[in-house]
């Protein structure tokens, strides 16, 4: 890594040791591919060969908050970058994720990530369409609408709401049902909403301006 490039990683790098709130997601940013990159490698090296860039997307922020837990005891002078020499620590990032990722595994298994756009015209869940409404009227609802587009990906974001949703309206399985509308299983649903939830949580003791989270029902 080139001089300049290094040392903005070691600015941010002493941020997040400092408890600077908002240098994890500097890291994200400016950081994420090269995390990325180190991250597909250990996927690849526990034999899934497929993952979609959402599901990689996830992976990368929560990489980022592990490195930002031990940001304190790297030293740039070690001959190693964050990511490198967090190595172990990162691979039990994915490991946490691999039944999430390894129903994201495609039947050709292919080597490469998939980048299909968009489809055309598609609309959005029915429950983020809601949240997008109640995010206009009130406060707390546009909290936790930025905040979910902080942590997580669209797919996630619409698997959570949903699967709270149908949980509010009575259903014993809500994940079994949840799993069914999204050709899904219900543990990769569960898994799905844990992970966005332990992120919000996260974002709420971290950033002053999300801790109104802790008091939204969504999160308990």
């Amino acid at each position: 890594m080139e001089g300049d490039r290094f040392n903005q990683l070691v600015e941010v790098m002493d941020a997040m040791a400092a408890g600077d709130r908002a240098a994890v997601f500097v890291l994200y940013r400016e950081f994420g591919g090269m995390i990325g990159a180190a991250l597909r490698r250990e996927i690849r090296a526990m034999g899934i060969e497929f993952v979609r860039p959402e599901e990689l997307g996830d992976l990368v922020i929560d990489a980022c908050f592990e490195l930002n837990d031990c940001a304190g005891a790297w030293r740039p002078d070690g001959g190693a970058l964050p990511w490198t020499w967090a190595a172990r620590r990162l691979r039990q990032v994915v490991i946490r994720h691999i039944g999430v990722l390894a129903d994201e595994l495609d039947h050709e298994r292919l080597l490469h990530v998939s980048e299909a756009p968009p489809v055309s015209g598609a609309q959005e869940p029915e429950e983020v369409a809601v949240l997008a409404g109640l995010a206009a009227l009130d406060d707390s609802c546009a909290l936790l609408q930025k905040a979910l587009a902080k942590v997580a990906s669209a797919r996630d974001r619409a698997l959570l709401l949903e699967l709270k949703v149908q949980a509010s309206l009575g259903d014993p399985s809500p994940a079994l049902t949840v799993a069914n509308r999204n050709g899904m299983r219900p543990d990769a649903v569960r898994q799905a909403a844990k992970r966005t939830l332990d992120r919000l949580r996260r974002l709420a003791h971290t950033d002053e301006h999300f801790a109104g989270l802790s008091c939204l029902a969504i999160l308990r």
